[in-house]
């Protein structure tokens, strides 16, 4: 959910926008009519094409339940893709034009994605220059929401309206590296070193984890950053690593074929070494390369098994089963309680579920909530309360759902900076 480079989403964000301060030009009028639209953008090609595709599956089944109706409003749904068919990534400039579709459109209540945190720090200035609500099902940046070992002006820059616009279900890197340091202390580690690649994204996140294991009393003996992007040798962070008499190495990076040589050499250096990895790495085709190296690979995962989530889960990923005809995964879950959540915003505005501003403030006053990926607030950042995350292990070259950590939330306060016109 972290992937690509600060500069393709810098290159994306400066057309995108428009006018003195960056306030995008779009349409900031309500909407006055009894017909609404809710958008979704996601990369529908590519390696993540099947996870959005059981995302997609379920925000449709929740719309379906609800008749495409709440109350008075017909409720239309429009299904975008930000991924490129040839590359089968997203790209910067796609997500702009989604987002520039929603924000033009009239009709326009709400906003689902991304799914990438790359990919949503495009699509957020542009949505919420015209005071769109945007819910994410994935998107973990901390940025996003707190200044917390974030980039420059963040989380204030993504909202050029001066007003939070945007909220994340799922855990985000706060909660991450909690529950990575939880995971350490399960294991009896005492000394760490961290590794990253060298995106911002993935650079911030081993920093909350630095400081979450140095503040539990685990050594954190060194770190540094390293290219990834093809397969290479990596002997001198190995001797590093076992100079360092570190009993784990956590790596915050995308799973290039880089990444799959620096697991095979950190293994190969010391056999007992634990080789923690952040969400990113949570792939099949990355457990499928780690070969020996498997049995000492722990990786971080939003994702939970269907048995952790409330029983109400387990009715949906049924009905998703009986009306898609294939395996109902938890991404299932995420993309129906997006569009849930929207929609009860939407009931719970009354008269006013065709304002904008109205549906905003109606999901940010969303409290003890419960719902299929379990009872969560929103927090006036955009952050839920939501903080259980799990741990998989690697069996037979496949994810498999090892256990869960319940960690402290993301904090409640909002730390967004107003960005004014001028």
């Amino acid at each position: 959910m972290r992937r690509r480079s600060l500069y393709l989403v810098a290159l994306a964000i400066a057309p995108a926008l428009a006018g003195c301060g960056g306030i995008v030009a779009a349409s900031t009028e309500p909407v006055h009519g009894r017909d609404l639209t809710i958008y979704s953008s996601l990369p529908l090609d590519g390696p993540e094409a099947p996870i959005s595709a059981q995302i997609v599956n379920g925000e449709k089944l929740a719309l379906a339940q609800a008749h495409g109706q709440v109350g008075r409003l017909h409720i239309s749904y429009s299904s975008l893709n930000d991924a490129n068919p040839k590359t089968g990534h997203w790209e910067p400039g796609i997500v702009a034009t989604n987002a520039k579709l929603a924000a033009q459109d009239n009709d326009a209540i709400a906003y689902l994605g991304d799914y990438d945190s790359e990919a949503t720090a495009v699509s957020l200035s542009i949505t919420n220059g015209a005071n769109i609500l945007q819910v994410s099902p994935g998107s973990p940046y901390v940025g996003l929401t707190s200044s917390m070992d974030a980039g420059q002006d963040e989380p204030g820059r993504f909202y050029p309206s001066g007003k939070i616009t945007f909220g994340r279900l799922l855990p985000g890197d706060i909660v991450e590296a909690a529950a990575q340091v939880s995971l350490m202390r399960r294991l009896g580690i005492h000394t760490l070193y961290t590794l990253s690649d060298e995106d911002p994204f993935d650079v911030s996140l081993v920093g909350l984890v630095t400081g979450d294991a140095e503040q539990a009393g685990i050594h954190v003996t060194g770190g540094e950053r390293l290219r990834v992007e093809s397969a290479a040798e990596f002997n001198s962070t190995t001797e590093k690593v076992a100079a360092s008499g570190a009993q784990a190495v956590f790596f915050g990076g995308a799973p290039e074929p880089g990444t799959v040589s620096l697991w095979h050499a950190l293994h190969q250096s010391q056999a007992q070494l634990w080789l923690l990895g952040s969400d990113a790495l949570g792939t099949g085709a990355f457990a499928a390369q780690l070969g020996s190296a498997a049995a000492r690979t722990l990786i971080a995962s939003p994702w939970l098994s269907p048995t952790v989530y409330p029983a109400a889960a387990s009715a949906v990923l049924r009905l998703y089963e009986s009306t898609f005809h294939e395996t109902a995964h938890p991404y299932a879950l995420a993309g129906y309680e997006a569009m849930a959540v929207v929609l009860d915003a939407i009931r719970a505005a009354g008269r006013h579920g065709n304002e904008r501003q109205a549906v905003i403030d109606k999901f940010f006053a969303t409290r003890h909530h419960a719902s299929v990926l379990g009872t969560y607030s929103v927090q006036p950042s955009g952050a839920t309360t939501l903080s259980r995350y799990g741990v998989d292990r690697v069996v037979g070259g496949r994810l498999a759902f090892d256990t869960s950590f319940q960690v402290p939330p993301e904090p409640a306060g909002s730390e967004i900076t107003a960005v004014h016109s001028g």
